[in-house]
């Protein structure tokens, strides 16, 4: 909801990031903050080494996509998209040092440029006067990555559940005429405003929904993902010669669980060898279709397409 109040509490969190500060998202996914229709979801990542705070289902999948790519080194979520002109995202990251960023156009301008009435609301000043401020959108996902021996880059990610969501607010809402066209033309600007925004900065913008992704690659991300920051108490010799052997029976079409039998048998902790698999299929030391449902039990597949590769659509600093 617009109010002071939020506003402050967005400012306070985003106006002054600096590159090395902890990164504490505008909306956090809890109770009181997120709102009311949203699916909250916090992800805790190891290669981030923080939560991520998600508003919805759709997020919390590409997220999940954007974190099993090896390229990404970073995803700001509920990012602030500044109203007066900002530096560059990536400026101060040690990754971007040296590098011509351009600075973000700020959304007042952006807003201006294709006529849509920018949000505000009314603030107290210091001296007890009431008066406009203009309110700051908010971005889903924005992706920072860097393939080796390139620069870094940023992508911003628009994710909604459907396609057809980008074209319509409050699209399954009951409404008039006149009603569906204004709020269409509401999303198309609003819309037109982020792509704008961020291509000041040449940061392309990608718009997702779950019509873009195979169910099966959701469910196994989100099936493997659940594990692979479990830490693992077993001899680290131990572990790595149980991956040895998960390897060998991958490669002969032996079901991996039949190896974590054996070894939880033997050395017992079961569970952390069930957990050592998925961590092997989430690092690629098991290169398994993910286009086909995981089950243990049986033969995995061989990745006949890297998940990576085929959505690299999602990934490009250009689009493709």
């Amino acid at each position: 909801m617009i109010s002071e109040k939020t506003l402050k509490r967005i400012r306070d969190r985003q106006g002054n990031f600096r590159w090395g500060d902890d990164y504490v998202p505008a909306i956090c996914a809890v109770p009181g903050e997120a709102p009311k229709t949203s699916r909250i979801c916090r992800l805790n990542s190891r290669k981030l080494g923080r939560t991520l705070h998600l508003l919805s289902i759709p997020e919390r999948v590409f997220t999940q996509l954007a974190l099993f790519n090896p390229a990404v080194f970073e995803i700001h979520e509920q990012k602030m998209l500044h109203p007066v002109p900002h530096v560059h995202p990536l400026h101060g990251h040690p990754f971007a040092l040296g590098l011509s960023l351009s600075p973000l156009v700020g959304t007042l301008a952006a807003a201006k440029d294709i006529g849509m009435d920018h949000a505000k609301v009314v603030i107290e000043t210091p001296y007890g006067e009431r008066q406009w401020s203009a309110y700051p959108y908010l971005g889903d996902l924005l992706i920072y990555l860097r393939e080796p021996g390139t620069a870094p880059y940023a992508l911003n990610w628009n994710i909604k559940l459907s396609k057809f969501d980008f074209m319509e607010k409050r699209r399954s809402a009951v409404k008039s005429l006149e009603a569906r066209r204004k709020d269409r033309e509401r999303a198309e600007l609003r819309l037109h405003l982020e792509e704008t925004y961020y291509a000041s900065a040449g940061i392309r913008t990608v718009n997702l929904s779950l019509d873009d992704i195979d169910p099966i690659v959701v469910a196994n991300l989100d099936q493997i993902f659940g594990l692979h920051d479990r830490p693992l108490s077993l001899d680290q010799n131990l572990l790595e010669d149980f991956s040895h052997q998960l390897q060998e029976d991958f490669n002969i079409g032996r079901p991996p669980a039949l190896a974590a039998i054996t070894y939880g048998n033997k050395w017992g902790h079961r569970d952390q060898f069930i957990a050592r698999i998925y961590q092997d299929i989430w690092t690629r030391s098991l290169p398994v279709d993910l286009f086909q449902y995981i089950q243990i039990d049986q033969p995995l597949g061989q990745a006949r397409c890297e998940v990576i590769e085929h959505y690299r659509h999602f990934f490009s600093e250009a689009a493709l």
